[in-house]
This record gives structure tokens, C-alpha cells and sequence, in this order.
């Protein structure tokens, strides 16, 4: 049967402001050695998009944390030779583009429970950030780190902590810096996050004035309003003043507790109806965080800037990834950003560029073993085509009036050079049709994600 889809070119909805992008942690799949590392680097800056987040992450310490190890009375231990490769190719591929970074690890030597390193740079440490209490509370100890860290990186070099000047010749840019990576995961409470942003604001705010900041950065995982209380109203910082930004993830899984599965995770059968609603509760869980927002902090920008899926055992060293799954993940990225577009979200990030097995590799978006491109980047890559901040959204419905028909999601688009744009997304795994134009129909295959150019014969077109 086919489905009828109604645009009213002339009844405008909402005007996009949101940002299309992703990001790209310090993966041992691209450092400079791998055979991948070219072909990714070369997808990272062919998708020429804006406001990549550069994230050093926790789960390989010898490629995030350039002090691995405390100073001593007569040397300190800092050493960027792993993680400045990354930062470079990172920026080439940039081209100039505003970026958001995100030096998120603290070194695990800094908490009263410090964790033993192998010396494996590739070895995967994920007790890394189990600490949860600070050995100095006053805050000052992480400060001079990420002080020193950003200096590296913005001021050509760095004071160490026996008065030693490192030199480092960077002069990089960017457009935001994101105090931490997912605090709540390691418990760290509202009050002290927010102590702590504004503590790393204070210190690097002058390495470059024009540079902005955004905070939380929260999991997926909770969504504790108390973090979205505390952080966004202005009364809390040390200045009265809101923060730049505020971030946080969404990401779909499977593994909920099935009666009809042997496993905690549901059968690959149920993941596309498991992934959209929850999609769909995700996008009531943003609502209630933007009223929180727009009641204390209006001006603050919104960054959702992890979006993803995970398959079944997502930790899986040898993982058994259908290859449905990539598909759907693209449709189900696809939807939420077009959902996400109508609220005003500031900024949506398509997670993430490079994973692996061990490594959630159901997130990536290239290939670990040839670094080509997958279904996943060649949806994001199709909407950063075709559409960005500026576009009007016009009144969009499927199936009969009055009946929705939830098997496709479908919006109508008048870009930036008034050109006609029809979004359609196949929410299903198998082949449906749809009336998209007058006297035209389109054959989607499952969970094809479609854009069509529309002529202006009329206002209204079905």
C-alpha cells in the first residue's frame, strides 16, 4: 500500500538552527601507523562538517593523558608524543573549520584510588576513571593540569610544576572547549561538576578570550535533572552568568531484559521497535531538559552531541554485527536529528567516527579494518549535504488525514537557496512506497533514508 505523504510548502514551521556534526576520539585504529589511518582521516575531512569534537577518552591513557604520572620533587612526566599525531591530523582534517575540544581525562593519579597503567599504549584500561574523590578537594591540582593541557595546545607551551617551561610552538583555535566526558558516570555530584567547570572556565578563558565552554556532557545512562538544575542557573557560578553550553548523549540499545529471549538482550527481531521508542522517550526526556533550560538559562546553547546505537554485547572482542544493523542505525540517527531539528537544538553529533571490536564498535561510522565509510556516515553525510542551519521546516504529514503512518517519517524542507527538500526516513525493515510528489511515487528499501528534490508546481503538494 502506498503512503501518502502531504507537504504545505507555504505554512512554515520552525527555522533550523542546529549543527550537524560528529566526533572522533583518540582510537588506536588511527594513530599514524594503522593501514586505516589515511582512509579515515580522508572521510573525517571529506565530510567538511563543523564543530567536530575532538575527545581524548579514558579507555587508553597512554593516548588521552600526556601526565601519566605524578611529579616528584626533582622531575615531572609529561610527554604529548602520542597524543600530539592525533591533535594534528585531527586539526588538518579541520581545514580550518571551528572544532569543539574535549581533553576529558583526568589522570587517574589525581583520585585517592589510582589505577596501575599497562604499558601498552593500545591496551584498554576501562577502570581508568574509577576515583571518585579528588586528592586535593580544593579543585587546584586538576585546574593547573587541564590549564597546562590547553596552554600546550593554545599558548605554544607551559609552566610545568617544578617552574620548567615546555614548548610545544601550537597555536591552535577552538571554537568551544567541554570541561569532562560523562562525570555522572563516575559520580562525580551536580555541585561538584559545576565547581569544577567553572574553575577550569576561570583559568582558561584567558589562553583565548573568544573561545566558549560547554559543561555536563552527561550519559546516556541518567539524565538526573539535578544536573541540568544546578549547572544551568546562573546563581551557581562564581559570576552569575550562565554557561556558553550544556551537553549530553543518547544512545539506543538492546540489551533490556526480554521473557522471550534467552539473554538480557532482546533478539535482533526486536530491535527496531526497542531503538525508536526509545528514541521517542529520548526526545520527551530533551523537552523537559530545554523547559529547564529555557527557564534558567536561555541563552545557553544545547549540544546533543553523542547520538548513537549499540548492537547486541556491545563490548564483544569478536563481535557478530548483522548487517540489517547498520541501516537501522542510520535511520534511527536520521530520525533523531529530524525530530531534534523542530525543538531548536543547537548542535547534534553523530557518534562517533572510529570504534572497534572491544571497543563499541556498533557506534562507528567507518570501517575498523579498511577505514571506508559504512551506512551510518553515508546518512549523516547525506543531511549535511543537503541540509543546514537556516532551513525552514514546512507542515509535513504521512498517511490519511487525521492517521498517521508511523512506518516512515517524512519532513519538508525549504533550504538557504530556496530550494525544495523532502526528507524521508523508512522506520521499517522492509520495502515500502510512498506518494511523495504529485503523479510520482518512490520505492524505499528497509530503512533506506531518502531525499527528494520537489518542484514548486504548487503550494501544496501530496
Amino acid at each position: 500500500m502506498t503512503i501518502p505523504v502531504c507537504v504545505d510548502w507555504s505554512t512554515r514551521t520552525a527555522t533550523s538552527r542546529t549543527i550537524l556534526t560528529t566526533h572522533l576520539w583518540t582510537a588506536p585504529p588511527l594513530r599514524r601507523e594503522s593501514p586505516v589511518h589515511d582512509q579515515a582521516f580522508a572521510a573525517l575531512r571529506d565530510l567538511g562538517a563543523d564543530l567536530v569534537r575532538f575527545l581524548p577518552w579514558f579507555s587508553h591513557p597512554h593516548l588521552s593523558v600526556p601526565e601519566l604520572h605524578p611529579p616528584t620533587d626533582s622531575e615531572t612526566h609529561w610527554d604529548f608524543g602520542l597524543l600530539d599525531p592525533f591533535v594534528a591530523d585531527f586539526m588538518a582534517a579541520a581545514q580550518g573549520r571551528p572544532v569543539v575540544a574535549n581533553f576529558a581525562t583526568i589522570p587517574a593519579w589525581m583520585f585517592t584510588d589510582p589505577v596501575d597503567v599497562p604499558d601498552d599504549p593500545n591496551a584498554i584500561v576501562w577502570d581508568y576513571e574509577r576515583g571518585t574523590d579528588l586528592r586535593d578537594p580544593t579543585l587546584t591540582e586538576v585546574v593547573d593540569y587541564f590549564y597546562r593541557l590547553a596552554s600546550w595546545y593554545i599558548a605554544g607551551g607551559f609552566t610545568d610544576e617544578l617552574g620548567r617551561w615546555h614548548e610545544s610552538g601550537h597555536r591552535y583555535r577552538f571554537a568551544y572547549w567541554e570541561v569532562l566526558c560523562e562525570p555522572d558516570m563516575r559520580g562525580m555530584s551536580p555541585a561538584t561538576y559545576t565547581a569544577l567547570y567553572d574553575a577550569v572556565v576561570r583559568r582558561l578563558r584567558p589562553l583565548d578570550p573568544e573561545m566558549k565552554f560547554v559543561g555536563l556532557s552527561l550519559t546516556h545512562l541518567h539524565h538526573e535533572p539535578e544536573y541540568f538544575w544546578t549547572f544551568l542557573d546562573p546563581v551557581n557560578h562564581h559570576d552569575g552568568t550562565a554557561p556558553d553550553a550544556m551537553s549530553f548523549h543518547f544512545y539506543a540499545h538492546s540489551d533490556v531484559v526480554d521473557p522471550f529471549a534467552a539473554a538480557p538482550n532482546a533478539p535482533q527481531s526486536h530491535w527496531r521497535d526497542i531503538y525508536f521508542a526509545q528514541a521517542d522517550g529520548f526526545i520527551d526526556q530533551v523537552r523537559l531538559i530545554d523547559s529547564i533550560r529555557r527557564r534558567l538559562a536561555p541563552g545557553t546553547s544545547t549540544f546533543i552531541n553523542e547520538v548513537g546505537s549499540f548492537p547486541a554485547d556491545v563490548m564483544n572482542p569478536e563481535p557478530d554485527i548483522p548487517d540489517e544493523y547498520w541501516t537501522l542505525s542510520a535511520a534511527l540517527q536520521s530520525y533523531i536529528w529530524a525530530q531534534l531539528v523542530p525543538l531548536g537544538i543547537d548542535l547534534v553529533g553523530i557518534a562517533e567516527f572510529m570504534d572497534y571490536p572491544g571497543m563499541i564498535p556498533g557506534t562507528t561510522l567507518i570501517d575498523w579494518e579498511t577505514g571506508e565509510p559504512n551506512a551510518r556516515y553515508r546518512a549523516l553525510e547525506l543531511l549535511l549535504r543537503n541540509f543546514g542551519p537556516g532551513d525552514v521546516l514546512v507542515a509535513t504529514t504521512t498517511g490519511q488525514p487525521g492517521q498517521a503512518d508511523c512506518r516512515i517519517h517524512a519532513q519538508g524542507f525549504v533550504t538557504t537557496d530556496d530550494r525544495r527538500k523532502l526528507l524521508i526516513i523508512n522506520k521499517t525493515g522492509t520495502s515500502v512506497t510512498v506518494a511523495a510528489q504529485p503523479n510520482e511515487t518512490v520505492d524505499l528499501d528497509p530503512y533506506e533514508v531518502r531525499v527528494i528534490e520537489c518542484q514548486a508546481e504548487s503550494a501544496r503538494s501530496r
